[in-house]
């Protein structure tokens, strides 16, 4: 399974943007460990690697570990982070102005 959590640590940008595709995902968001746990056996199940509920928990936790060792998650309770990655930083609301001359 470690081999599947360096794979994981490797592609980390596809791994997060994949994340962010199905869960909202923010930078300062919440993260509960069950989203990225699913998020991360989808993941796999697209590269064609299949793993158990158990394994995917295991993988998750290893690669939550990571992240947090990273920066990329901050713990916040036992089961949740926040999401400290400027590439999910939204941005301010774009408004349009419209002149209306008649």
């Amino acid at each position: 399974m470690q081999d599947q959590v360096d794979k994981l640590v490797a592609e980390r940008v596809a791994v997060l943007n994949f994340f962010k595709t199905i869960f909202p995902v923010f930078h300062n968001s919440n993260v509960f460990f069950r989203d990225f746990q699913y998020a991360i056996q989808r993941y796999l199940e697209l590269k064609s690697v299949k793993v158990s509920y158990a394994q995917s928990e295991v993988i998750a936790n290893e690669l939550a570990n990571q992240f947090e060792q990273e920066g990329i998650f901050t713990r916040v309770n036992p089961i949740g982070w926040r999401v400290n990655y400027e590439l999910f930083r939204t941005g301010v609301s774009h408004t349009l102005e419209v002149n209306k001359t008649v």
